[in-house]
């Protein structure tokens, strides 16, 4: 009976250690997930509205806090299906973002071209870096009438442009794979307000993975 009793707690102290373990690499999770992606039209083009959850690890973070700067990619991709060839690419567009913090100040700031903003703390930072609206990325005059559209979006951070000791590190990391899966949606051109997705959010077909937003 005491073997029996010693048994069951070993088991159950090693199944807590697993639990607290899987709880731990949760909370210490780090990525980007594309939440909402839709096209908004405007006078003579269609407007990306996206966004993102963006998550820090602590060695991400602490990175941060010590003036390394994060260097961010938007890419995004409109393309027509076809039944007998490669699907085309009828528009393509990428934008940088960055993110860094000045120490002087106390302040987390995000660059995107000669336009900055300041935050207080790095979780603002954060949610207005994974907040994009008002980006043209598709010309009415690219898109035919009765045609079926698919859009493909991600976030990813720019590998190339970290310091060089961290690149080497960084390679094949969990902590610094910031990049989403790419987000895969039908764009409701001829009835605005009917985005929806392709097939899984989150998700793409197979046929068209690394075609129209290739890695660099």
């Amino acid at each position: 009976m005491t073997v029996f009793f010693t048994r069951c707690c070993k088991k159950s102290s090693l199944l807590l250690l697993a639990i607290l373990l899987w709880s731990t690499q949760l909370a210490y999770a780090a990525g980007i997930t594309v939440e909402h992606a839709e096209l908004a039209p405007v006078e003579d083009a269609y407007q990306l509205e996206a966004d993102f959850v963006i998550e820090f690890g602590p060695e991400v973070e602490e990175a941060v806090n010590k003036g390394v700067a994060l260097n961010f990619l938007v890419e995004f991709a409109l393309m027509e299906p076809r039944s007998y060839w490669f699907d085309e690419e009828v528009s393509s567009a990428s934008q940088a973002i960055r993110l860094s913090y000045h120490a002087l100040s106390r302040q987390y700031l995000i660059n995107v071209g000669s336009h900055q903003t300041t935050f207080a703390t790095l979780s603002d930072a954060l949610k207005t870096l994974g907040h994009l609206q008002d980006w043209p990325v598709v010309e009415k005059s690219q898109l035919k009438k009765g045609t079926t559209y698919y859009a493909m979006l991600r976030m990813r951070l720019d590998h190339g442009r970290l310091p060089k000791p961290l690149q080497v590190s960084a390679i094949g990391s969990d902590k610094w794979n910031l990049i989403s899966d790419r987000y895969r949606w039908m764009p409701g051109f001829d009835k605005p307000g009917l985005d929806k997705p392709a097939d899984k959010p989150g998700m793409e077909k197979p046929i068209v993975i690394d075609r129209s937003i290739s890695d660099k």
